[in-house]
């Protein structure tokens, strides 16, 4: 209580002064929840399209060539790294000022650029791989055709 409210009061001999508290409502908060903010344009709009508009249409773009390179990846061989590569030359030849601004962009090229990175890698590890084992595999037959030949 106030001192104010207190001066008006009447004061009785050993009485003890009590405060009232009254409880508040508090809002319950969701620590470390993602929000979702979600831009529209305005009602009516009719520009150009919005940032994260062209970001959203690029980022689905990239997605679906990723997943045509899979799928040629498996059914095809090594024509699927060709749409991996092509994702992220399609992100990363656009200008820095662009490309600061096109956040879902990046993800699909980063992954594009790494899947066909590394399936690059493992082709060229197989081609290796056969040549030693082609290479062997000639040397043996040769060995044992001088045998052959010495022999008769």
């Amino acid at each position: 209580m106030s001192a104010e409210s207190n001066a008006c009061a009447p004061q009785l001999p050993g009485a003890v002064q009590v405060q009232v508290v009254q409880a508040q409502p508090v809002q319950a908060q969701m620590v470390g929840q993602p929000v979702q903010v979600v831009y529209q344009p305005a009602p009516g709009y009719t520009g150009p399209p919005m940032p994260i508009q062209i970001d959203q249409q690029g980022a689905q773009q990239a997605w679906i060539l990723y997943g045509i390179g899979c799928f040629l990846c498996w059914c095809c061989g090594p024509c699927g790294p060709c749409f991996w590569y092509a994702v992220a030359c399609m992100y990363f030849c656009k200008p820095y000022e662009q490309r600061k601004n096109l956040h879902q962009q990046r993800n699909a090229a980063i992954c594009s650029l790494v899947t066909a990175m590394i399936s690059t890698m493992l082709l060229i590890a197989v081609i290796i791989a056969y040549v030693v084992v082609f290479t062997n595999a000639l040397s043996s037959a040769d060995d044992e055709l001088l045998e052959f030949e010495s022999f008769v």
